[in-house]
């Protein structure tokens, strides 16, 4: 099959120039032809559009310079590519004419061996450009493809994950035989450590996709580092470890940027210099590297006397996939990503992140972040709220979920507390549950099911409640009107739980009319605090 023909558009007011040129460009292109400015204007407007355009300077009405600022004024003919061909043979006039913004200017009398050299040229930039384009139309519907993947992904693995966990923790506050504990904390540790892991992959997926997003707001900086070293205190203990803070008294109390970020970074040292540590003490540094009128740069150094890096490895520890000892036989494990990941937050806040070692003697990993300066200080954390804290009247739930472990966890979760539970399989069976009765003070609802999910059944409810105009056509014309007879005047409490890994879900949700988010796996204390705020026994210990 032969090639596609570009299309050439000559504009000349000289006959004998639009013959010579077109007799000899015709066999390599097709050819349009204008004797005039505005001609040239109309013809190159018109489909096809042409891929390259020779223009003469010198014509009556429009002169060549003015009909190239209007090709390049106009969107549509914006990226047509220009060449002049013109007796004028000044350098001004040359620079006339690439400022008007032709990409080449031909002196007149030309070879045509020049002039077909030069189209040529063009043309091939031409093609190089819609190949760009093309491969970035592929790479952007790959990352498309990819964001829904890893969404996908995430809701596969969340969702068992959050069983296992729960679960877990069910059997230990009934486990009595030491033997029995013993094996619950061993399956417990080991899902936290594989839920890392997970965390792990999702956020490097994340960051890769452009899904990660910094959630900034005002904090007090010595308690983000502080809770990141309670964090690990106890892998610390259990090696014999001391890790030592050491924060400087000239760091402002309070700033503005991503905390739980932040700690992340920290956590994500901390942890390796325990891992790859035998004997201590591993100390933490905080400084401020630079103090600024609207920014504070804090430097962090994690610094360890472990096994060190050979001086061939440093160059790619922060590089995803890559470990300083990747062999089969290797003693530590991991992904890989931890280290990567941290080198891509700290980009993300402006900072960046190295590390200096020797081998056998230890490491300094030191990482750089910018922060705003806080308006005012966060207001105090209240303490933790568990379920047995809580202060929440008995109420009833409409839980619709289609994991049948996880409506199990958290059927017993919430009755263990006097709520009374009524569950659905997915959004259609609920509709149905709530024809029945639609006396519930709570429906808690997995987003992703099937035939009806979680997005779908919050629309349906509130289009319901406020009168059915913009009702979804997945529905019947009977079960519409029946849902709009029960529901309308009166709106639900609706709060999603999701396993979904991607930037905007919380808005998602939101738009869709749900009034609170949990995330999967959801623990009993997470829970608590949102039952807590949205029903509150304000009036009762």
């Amino acid at each position: 099959m032969s090639e596609k023909k570009h299309t050439l558009l000559i504009i000349d007011d000289i006959i004998d120039n639009l013959m010579l040129l077109g007799e000899a460009m015709s066999p390599e292109y097709k050819i349009k032809v204008a004797t005039s400015g505005a001609q040239g204007l109309e013809l190159a407007m018109q489909e096809p559009l042409p891929d390259l355009i020779l223009l003469d300077i010198m014509m009556p009405g429009l002169d060549g310079y003015e009909v190239c600022r209007r090709l390049k004024a106009d969107s549509r003919t914006r990226q047509i590519p220009v060449i002049f061909l013109s007796a004028l043979d000044k350098e001004s006039d040359e620079l006339q004419g690439l400022d008007a913004g032709a990409v080449d200017f031909i002196t007149k009398p030309f070879k045509l061996e020049i002039v077909r050299a030069r189209i040529g040229t063009q043309i091939e930039l031409l093609r190089m450009r819609q190949q760009l384009q093309e491969a970035r139309l592929r790479a952007e519907a790959a990352s498309q493809s990819k964001s829904v993947f890893l969404a996908n992904m995430s809701h596969e693995i969340r969702t068992p994950m959050s069983a296992i966990m729960g679960m877990t923790d069910l059997a230990l506050e009934k486990a009595v035989d030491p033997q029995q504990r013993s094996y619950l904390e061993t399956v417990k540790l080991s899902a936290d450590s594989l839920l890392s892991l997970i965390n792990d992959i999702l956020d490097f997926s994340k960051i890769e996709a452009g899904q990660m997003e910094l959630d900034e707001h005002p904090f007090i900086l010595a308690e983000a580092v502080e809770a990141a070293v309670r964090t690990v205190s106890v892998l610390s203990q259990e090696k014999g470890l001391d890790i030592v803070l050491d924060l400087s008294p000239e760091l402002p109390k309070a700033v503005e940027g991503d905390s739980l970020r932040f700690r992340q970074i920290i956590l994500n040292l901390l942890s390796n210099a325990i891992k790859f540590s035998e004997k201590g003490p591993i100390r933490i540094v905080v400084v401020p590297e630079k103090i600024g009128p609207e920014s504070v740069a804090v430097r962090v150094s994690v610094i360890d006397r472990g096994i060190g890096i050979r001086a061939d490895k440093i160059g790619t520890v922060f590089t995803a996939f890559s470990q300083a000892d990747s062999s089969v036989s290797r003693k530590f494990g991991g992904t890989g990503l931890g280290l990567a990941i941290c080198r891509q937050l700290c980009e993300l806040m402006d900072g960046r992140i190295w590390v200096e070692s020797e081998y056998g003697k230890g490491a300094t990993f030191i990482f750089v972040v910018i922060f705003g300066h806080a308006a005012e200080e966060p207001p105090q954390k209240q303490a933790a709220c568990t379920l047995e804290a809580a202060k929440v009247r008995p109420v009833r739930v409409l839980l619709v979920e289609d994991n049948p472990a996880n409506r199990f966890l958290l059927r017993v979760v919430l009755e263990k507390f006097q709520h009374q539970v009524t569950e659905a399989v997915d959004g259609m069976e609920a509709l149905h549950t709530l024809l029945e009765d639609d006396r519930f003070d709570l429906i808690l609802t997995d987003v992703q099911m099937p035939r009806l999910d979680g997005y779908s059944l919050t629309r349906i409810i509130r289009s319901c409640e406020e009168g059915g105009d913009a009702l979804s056509n997945k529905l019947d014309a009977e079960l519409r009107e029946r849902l709009c007879s029960r529901l309308h005047g009166r709106r639900r409490l609706i709060i999603a739980m999701t396993a979904n890994a991607m930037s905007g879900d919380q808005e998602k949700c939101f738009a869709a009319g749900m009034d609170d988010y949990l995330t999967k796996p959801i623990n009993r204390e997470q829970l608590a605090a949102t039952l807590q705020r949205w029903l509150a026994d304000d009036g009762g210990a």
